[in-house]
């Protein structure tokens, strides 16, 4: 170090340095770490001890033993414990412990986070520091300006004229940021860990759009924090103006709750809680609203009921046993079948365990899961509320349970792979007192699959399999009288594919005739066996060759059948494909228990067909059809298309069913769905929905809607229609506004 006046070189520059520069390097760290990003912790680091060495590089260092200062300038780095502070000139006051940087002044943490600034002033005590013409990149992309930071105690920093944004920042300067948000003071607490903003302008494209005289959020380098979140806001016909605010409260690292009221002008308010928790073994997720109100309809009108407590209840947990098991649960009830779309709830049909309800079928279920290389094993208790008018809560069961064991076994049998399967269920409800009687039952089936694929002569695939069957069954005939009786099944056949090919020079093409033929043993028609699990299939292209066409346990399919078919594809060079595939099914018996809704009344089956083209991002194309055994007249088609041109692009589907072939006569028989997008100038873009049921001529749904996305704003505006009546719930029609900022939030609702 050299005296008054006097200069050292870079030779010099690694020598460990003292506390001057120990304090220099903490202060500026601490100041700007509290001005630029929320700590987890609310305290400063430790000093370090007096020896701990603090690396400084600097093209000159002097020490002024006049002026009690120690100034190092030109290129000044230094390095402590990860952090890097560079300036053009330091200057560090032994007297008063006052540090001074100047000149680009930039700080790196640890975590990667910069600060940049013209001037840095801070005590080494640390608890006052200040800054000039401050920049700060925070946390994922976000960016702060201001134009002067004044850091007040351990706990506070104040900042001047600020303005934030997480948008990517022009360099040139020539346009301003998507949006920004402009303070004349924010204060950065670093207990809260919140960033709070007075006298806010919220700015597009740099014009002003929004003045709020106060609002927080959360450091953006921070995941989680408590607080109000963006509330909703909107309208409707049945509840008139409302608005929703959530609050979010970060209970700890491993759990949060999400309380919200939505204020209606039409009806009473509503509230709502999410909580969630993570456990070492897995999560879950508690979901549920209430209000206290009367029936009302579509226009808001209540319908004079009694005033009663209503509400939703959704949840789901999925947590891990060891490494075969996991076990976990999954929870839908409403207080009646309208509740959902009379407050614009979403929750039905999502997944919360291995089955899976709908808007029209709430379930829920209690299950364990084993899944090894070779085996599976499941158990569930299940539970089912019907949405629609027309079904009877007594005849929907409690599974109590449902229970599966599969395994294969790895060593060959006869050269082939041999398949153990045990399956239970049993069904308990009350009788409506309506029709025939229907009461609780159970069945056990064990079952033994054989398989063996064999390539022989020119590359044909011969495949002979066997099947052997026990159920027994414990059925209820009447009131409180039991029958306990079994059936032994079995099946014999094989299939034979030969494939042929023919390569090109541009597409190579394959052939591909398939049959199947399978003799199985007559099942007694016995009236005390009632299907229930074989109500809702097809015989279609997925499931042609299947021996046993019935999927399930309660329907078997007797005597002897054969499948043909043929499959062709079409794959060029560059990667595009088509596959078409044409076939039926012959039996030498009708049994009861098959339909016409299922492809199996008669000795024939209907014809099968599909087809797929995949022309890359430009087109494909989907279909899957059934047509009649003689006239080939189209029985059921479902047709998926979409394509791209330019900044256009496109996805429909159009649905076509013979009425005699519904299962439910809700159901449409004929369906459009289309959405249309159109790509417009710099991130808009338009999109058109339409779903319509041609056979009632009415818009189950329609939307338009126009977005704006870029990597830090999104914005949707959208106007949504629906012409379907159910129950006391009818047409509706809104609009929608949606306005997210990246690290801020969604603003709007619907």
């Amino acid at each position: 170090m050299s005296r008054s006046g006097d200069m050292a070189g870079r030779p010099a520059e690694r020598t460990p340095f003292g506390w001057a520069a120990l304090a220099a390097a903490l202060a500026m760290t601490v100041s700007t770490s509290a001005i630029a990003q929320a700590q987890t912790t609310t305290s400063p680091p430790a000093p370090a001890e007096q020896n701990a060495n603090v690396l400084l590089e600097a093209d000159e260092l002097i020490d002024d033993q006049e002026a009690h200062t120690i100034t190092a300038q030109g290129d000044v780095q230094i390095r402590y414990q990860g952090r890097t502070m560079r300036a053009d000139r330091l200057v560090y006051n032994l007297e008063t412990g006052e540090i001074r940087a100047i000149g680009d002044v930039q700080i790196a943490l640890e975590d990667g986070s910069v600060t940049y600034a013209e001037e840095i002033e801070a005590d080494e005590a640390m608890n006052v520091g200040a800054a000039r013409e401050l920049r700060a990149r925070i946390g994922d992309g976000g960016t702060l300006a201001a134009r002067a930071a004044v850091r007040r105690g351990e706990g506070e920093s104040e900042l001047r004229n600020v303005i934030y944004t997480s948008c990517p920042i022009c360099t040139t300067g020539d346009r301003p940021p998507t949006w920004s948000l402009r303070a004349r003071r924010a204060v950065q607490n670093r207990a809260t860990r919140t960033i709070s903003y007075q006298g806010a302008v919220l700015e597009l494209a740099g014009v002003p759009v929004l003045y709020l005289p106060f609002i927080a959020h959360p450091d953006p380098s921070v995941e989680r924090a408590s607080g109000l979140l963006p509330p909703n806001i909107g309208r409707n016909q049945r509840l008139g103006t409302f608005y929703d605010q959530p609050y979010y409260w970060a209970i700890s690292p491993s759990q949060d709750l999400t309380a919200s009221l939505r204020i209606h002008g039409n009806v009473n308010p509503l509230i709502g809680l999410q909580y969630r928790k993570e456990f070492w073994s897995g999560d879950l997720e508690l979901n549920t609203t209430f209000t206290q109100e009367e029936n009302f309809d579509s226009d808001g009108d209540r319908l004079g009921d009694e005033s009663r407590f209503r509400y939703s209840v959704f949840g789901q947990g999925a947590f891990r046993i060891n490494d075969y098991w996991n076990w976990g649960f999954g929870i839908e009830n409403i207080y009646d079948d309208e509740y959902l779309r009379r407050y614009d709830l979403d929750g039905a049909g999502e997944r919360r365990g291995p089955y899976i309800g709908q808007d029209t079928r709430l379930i829920s279920q209690l299950y364990a899961i084993g899944q090894g290389i070779d085996s599976y094993s499941s158990i569930s208790l299940v539970s089912f509320q019907g949405l629609r008018e027309n079904d009877t809560s007594e005849l929907l069961p409690l599974i109590l349970p449902y229970a599966e064991f599969d395994r294969v076994i790895q060593d060959s049998v006869l050269g082939g792979q041999l398949r153990l399967q045990a399956n239970t269920a049993a069904l308990s409800r009350r009788d409506d007192g309506v029709g025939p009687y229907v009461g609780n039952d159970a069945r056990v089936s064990v079952s033994a699959t054989w398989r063996r694929d064999t390539i022989f002569g020119p590359g044909m695939v011969f495949s002979p399999f066997a099947q052997a069957r026990g159920d027994l069954f414990h059925v209820e005939t009447s009131s409180d009288n039991y029958e306990t009786f079994g059936r032994g099944l079995g099946l014999a056949g094989a299939e034979v594919a030969w494939p042929f090919m023919r390569p090109g020079e541009s597409f190579d093409l394959v052939l591909e005739p398939v049959v199947m033929a399978a003799w199985a043993t007559d099942d007694s028609d016995d009236p005390r066996i009632v299907n229930e699990d074989s109500l809702a299939f097809e015989l279609d292209d997925s499931n042609l060759f299947r021996p046993n066409a019935a999927p399930n346990y309660d329907l078997w399919e007797p005597g002897g059948r054969v499948s043909a078919g043929l499959r062709a594809t079409a794959r060029a060079r560059t990667g595009e494909s088509a596959t078409v595939m044409l076939g039926r099914r012959w039996r030498d018996e009708q049994a009861p228990g098959f339909t016409s809704q299922n492809n199996l009344a008669g000795e024939a089956s209907d014809w099968v067909a599909s087809g797929q083209i995949d022309l890359g991002s430009g087109f494909g194309a989907e279909t899957r059809m059934r047509l009649d055994d003689e006239s080939f007249k189209v029985q059921r088609i479902d047709l998926s298309v979409r394509g791209q041109l330019g900044r256009f692009s496109a996805v429909g589907r159009y649905l076509n069913v013979d009425e005699a072939l519904l299962t439910d006569p809700d159901n449409p028989s004929e369906e459009i769905n289309a959405s249309i997008g159109v790509e417009l100038a710099r991130g808009w873009r338009m999109q058109f929905g339409l779903t319509r049921d041609l056979d009632s001529d009415i818009n189950l749904s329609q939307d338009i809607r126009a977005i704006y996305e870029d990597d830090c704003t999104f914005l949707e505006i959208a106007y949504t229609r629906s012409e379907t009546q159910r129950g006391t719930i009818g047409p509706d029609e809104g609009l929608q506004i949606r306005i997210g900022l990246r690290s801020l939030g969604v603003l709007g609702g619907s």
